[in-house]
């Protein structure tokens, strides 16, 4: 009889989690993303400055193309070049003041962000071939519907020579304790865990560069391994 009771009070915690995130989910989404970014910036300001570097569909001195897939926190926006165009593409605007309080806070007002397209990643509705020089998506493909639409989408907006960055959580296949918590999450949290490894390899990206970073922080440990890299349009 004690085991029922304790299922029971275990359903009525994540029914009461699941309500609360369907309430809060933009407050609470933007937590937990800080929380995260915070414990990966060092990493990430690596990340970018290679990959930047590695862009030659941009001549000298041109403001650079700049596509963000999903507005999340706009804790990316350190990391872009000086006077970048930046256009963002969410399937909502529900995260528009959390990007317009990263703008301030990390004073990047000279950035020109040129336009907001509210549209599914496997449409990107409005964003013309070879347009782009460089396009970001952090933690969003677990959130799509069609992970090779959104990649070949990426690839078609791309200029030759531009490059897509990336940093996405993923499934653990070698912790298999870590990755009974991450199916518990999903129930949780709604947030799929997926080999993103494999899922990114699918893709039409050329020169990939895959890699793995695991974060020490305990109380994010489940969303580890994060999978990173690059990849260029030739």
């Amino acid at each position: 009889m004690v085991w029922l009771y304790l299922l029971g009070g275990l359903i009525l915690v994540l029914v009461t989690l699941q309500c609360l995130m369907k309430i809060y989910f933009g407050a609470i989404l933007n937590l937990i993303m800080n929380f995260i970014h915070s414990n990966i910036e060092t990493v990430k300001a690596k990340l970018f400055d290679e990959a930047i570097s590695k862009i030659k569909s941009n001549k000298k001195n041109e403001r650079l193309e700049i596509l963000e897939l999903g507005i999340g926190t706009g804790e990316n926006f350190r990391h872009f070049p000086k006077g970048s165009n930046v256009t963002i593409l969410d399937k909502t605007d529900l995260f528009l003041p959390y990007l317009n309080e990263s703008i301030k806070k990390n004073n990047r007002n000279d950035l020109n962000v040129s336009k907001l397209v509210v549209s599914k990643a496997e449409e990107m509705v409005g964003i013309e071939s070879d347009s782009m020089d460089l396009v970001v998506h952090t933690f969003i493909l677990c959130s799509v519907d069609d992970h090779l639409k959104v990649m070949n989408q990426v690839y078609r907006v791309l200029k030759p020579g531009g490059v897509c960055i990336f940093m996405e959580h993923s499934i653990d296949n070698e912790n298999k304790k870590r990755k009974i918590l991450q199916k518990i999450m999903t129930v949780v949290l709604g947030d799929r865990f997926l080999d993103m490894r494999k899922i990114i390899s699918s893709g039409p990206l050329e020169e990939l560069q895959l890699k793995n970073y695991e974060m020490n922080n305990i109380f994010i440990s489940y969303v580890n391994p994060i999978v990173y890299g690059y990849g260029i349009k030739s």
